[in-house]
C-alpha cells in the first residue's frame, strides 16, 4: 500500500527487526525504533544501500519524553502514521512472591503501558485517515499461563485484554487492531529472559522449580523464524478484515484448540505435570526435613 507510514518498536533484533525490513521492501514508509539508536544503525545502512524508505530514530517505551520524541520524529519525516506496530517486550519470569514488584511494574511499563501510550498518540492519526492498524505483539502466554510466568502472562493477558477493548471502540473509523501470539519464535528472548530466583530460605521445591524452568530456557522446541512472524503481520496489515487474533507456531495453536475441553482442574494437572509441579514432591521434602 504506498503512501502509508509505519511505526515499529523493538527493531533491535528478532520480530521488530524482521518486520522493519518486511514493510520497508513491500514499498511502506517504515519509522523503525529501539531503545538504543546503536542496535538499529545497521538498519539505516541496508535502507540506503537497498533504496529503503526506511528510517531509523530512538524510542524507550518507559519513557514518556522519548516516546513523545519517537512519535514527532515520525510526524516530521512522513507526516500521519497508519500502522503501528508494538513490537517492543520485555520478559521476568519468578515465583510471585520473590519478583520485586518495581520489576513488576518495569515489566507492565513495557508490555502493557508504553504499547498503550503509544496508541493514545497514534490512533487521531488514523482516525483522521479513515484507515489504519494497530498490530499488538503479544504471547500465547497471553492467553495460557505457565509457573514462574505469572507477572509475564498477566502483562500480556492485560495487553489482550485492551487489544479487545481497542477493537471495538476504534473499527467504526476503520482502524483495525490485531493481536499476534506466538509461542516460540527464533529469536534472542529466551536467551534474554530474566529469571528471578527463589529466596535462599525459600523451600527446596521452589529453587527446584526456578532450575528446571533455567534448563526449559535453553531448549529449542517447534521455533519458528522471526521472518514468518513478520510476514504474517505484514498480510494482517494488508487484508480489508484481518483476523483479531493470531496464533503462531504449533504449540501456541495446540494449547489454545485443546484448552476449552479441559475443566480448570484438569489443566492445572496437566501443566504441573509437565513442569513437574506435585505435592508429591512438596510432601517428600517435609519428610526430609
Amino acid at each position: 500500500m504506498p503512501d502509508r507510514t509505519v511505526f515499529i518498536t523493538g527493531c533491535s533484533t528478532g520480530i521488530g527487526r524482521s518486520v522493519a525490513l518486511l514493510f520497508a521492501q513491500a514499498g511502506y514508509r517504515v519509522v523503525a525504533t529501539a531503545r538504543k539508536l546503536e542496535a538499529i544503525q545497521d538498519l539505516e545502512e541496508i535502507a540506503s544501500r537497498e533504496k529503503l524508505t526506511l528510517y531509523i530514530t530512538t524510542c524507550d517505551v518507559t519513557s514518556e519524553s522519548s516516546l513523545l520524541a519517537a512519535v514527532e520524529f515520525a510526524h516530521s519525516a512522513f507526516g500521519d502514521i497508519h500502522v503501528l506496530v508494538n513490537n517492543a517486550g520485555y520478559g521476568s519470569m519468578g515465583l510471585l512472591e520473590a519478583v520485586p514488584l518495581s520489576e513488576a511494574r518495569h515489566q507492565f511499563e513495557v508490555n502493557v503501558f508504553g504499547a498503550m501510550r503509544l496508541i493514545q498518540l497514534i490512533a487521531p492519526d488514523m482516525r483522521k485517515a479513515g484507515w489504519g492498524r494497530i498490530v499488538n505483539v503479544s504471547s500465547i502466554a497471553g492467553r495460557i499461563l505457565i509457573p514462574l510466568g505469572g507477572w509475564y502472562s498477566a502483562s500480556k493477558f492485560a495487553l489482550e485484554a485492551l487489544s479487545d477493548a481497542m477493537r471495538m471502540e476504534l473499527e467504526p473509523f476503520g482502524v483495525q487492531t490485531v493481536s499476534i501470539l506466538p509461542g516460540p519464535v527464533e529469536t534472542g528472548f529466551m536467551s534474554n529472559l530474566n529469571i528471578v530466583p527463589p529466596k535462599a530460605d525459600f523451600p527446596r521445591f521452589y529453587h527446584e522449580l526456578y532450575e528446571r524452568l533455567k534448563k526449559r530456557r535453553s531448549e529449542r522446541h517447534f521455533e519458528i523464524s522471526a521472518d514468518k512472524v513478520a510476514y504474517v503481520i505484514l498480510r494482517a496489515c494488508e487484508r480489508r478484515r484481518p483476523k483479531p487474533r493470531y496464533v503462531l507456531t504449533v504449540p501456541a495453536r495446540v494449547s489454545s484448540v485443546i484448552r476449552p475441553f479441559f475443566t480448570d482442574r484438569a489443566w492445572d494437572r496437566m501443566i504441573k505435570f509437565f513442569y513437574g509441579v506435585s505435592r508429591i514432591s512438596v510432601e517428600q521434602e517435609r519428610m526430609d526435613s
